[in-house]
């Protein structure tokens, strides 16, 4: 495929687009992974406490009947409506609680925090008819229908199986009080929670694993994408060689300007150059002017040599200046070794030498 094209999409996705996509909420998530949980543990909790709700649920009722015996009432119906709506609250404040705090832990544990409001902004794609229609028969679709096939075929087949196995007790419950029979209750529901919990906990792995394979599928890239996305991120090579190249030429002219000025430029020899000036009339202490490595230094010595500048071969003063920064003074430490340096030069200047 020519260059102009995308290609083949053989590339692992670059973190600049795992980065983007996670800004707009594409993240791979199993909800089957996040529904096992919750169910697991709303009917754990529902069979916990289908004792005490059976105790409050009767308790209500009883005072109910009572209250409208002794006082019937517009007042007392609105009061005891007022009642089953708080008794009814409090009935289910665990199961959502529970539920709540799954939700958060389970979409956490899956994708960290993560809030974004990129899939509410509109987006005229959505109302394309052949997108819609695509989405509605992809294969995204059908596997999501066929997991939920699986899924009710398999609470059916739990609930059956543990009807079946309650059976005995279900029957005896009848001659049992309200109590004892909401025990009976309980014990099914748990035995249906954990049977179904488990099953429901095979096809979430399924389903983890099967997610994080499409979105990686989906957000794989082809040499032409990647090579996209490095232009736009770092720029084109072509212009940025460029630009690296005009940059150095302007650093090497205002290295020419400082280099003509200096006292001495100091060398590795060949891997470092550090021009060196120093004022007597302003007091302070000598300053680097230019400095270069490589080829930088190469051209700095060219400069030198061709302003009548001499360049002196000292690797360990040559190595410590060239840490030091541009118009930077030498430190004191240093004085004693550069001291040397602009005395000897001095002295082939007072000869005529240089």
């Amino acid at each position: 495929m020519s260059d102009g094209g995308t290609g083949e999409k053989t590339e692992e996705p670059t973190p600049q687009k795992l980065r983007q996509a996670r800004e707009k909420g594409q993240v791979s998530k199993s909800q089957d992974a996040i529904q096992a949980m919750l169910f697991i543990g709303v009917f754990a909790v529902l069979a916990l406490t289908i004792g005490s709700i059976g105790d409050s649920l009767m308790a209500f009722l009883l005072e109910s009947i009572d209250a409208g015996v002794r006082t019937p009432s517009v007042a007392t119906v609105v009061n005891v409506t007022d009642e089953g709506l708080w008794q009814t609250l409090m009935v289910c404040l665990p199961a959502l609680g529970t539920a709540f705090i799954i939700g958060l832990f389970a979409n956490y544990m899956q994708i960290g925090f993560l809030f974004t409001a990129h899939p509410l902004k509109p987006d005229i794609k959505k109302l394309n008819p052949v997108n819609g229609f695509k989405q509605l028969f992809g294969k995204k679709k059908l596997v999501e229908s066929l997991k939920q096939i699986v899924k009710f075929t398999l609470v059916s087949v739990v609930v059956w199986d543990a009807a079946q196995d309650a059976l005995p007790d279900i029957v005896r419950s009848q001659r049992l009080g309200i109590h004892e029979g909401l025990q009976v209750a309980g014990g099914l529901i748990f035995d249906i929670s954990v049977r179904a919990g488990f099953l429901f906990l095979v096809v979430a792995m399924a389903d983890f694993f099967w997610q994080r394979h499409v979105f990686k599928k989906d957000m794989m890239m082809s040499k032409y994408d990647v090579k996209q996305e490095f232009k736009q991120s770092e720029g084109d090579p072509e212009q940025k060689a460029q630009r690296k190249a005009l940059g150095e030429e302007m650093i090497l002219h205002g290295a020419q300007q400082n280099v003509a000025k200096a006292d001495v430029v100091v060398t590795n020899p060949a891997h470092i150059a550090v021009a060196i000036k120093y004022d007597p009339e302003n007091g302070n202490a000598p300053t680097v002017v230019a400095k270069g490595m490589r080829k930088n230094a190469e051209k700095i010595k060219e400069i030198a040599k061709a302003e009548g500048v001499p360049v002196l071969r000292n690797v360990p003063l040559a190595q410590a200046l060239n840490k030091l920064d541009l118009e930077e003074e030498i430190p004191e430490d240093l004085y004693d070794a550069v001291a040397e340096v602009l005395n000897f030069v001095y002295e082939l200047k007072n000869e005529g030498k240089i």
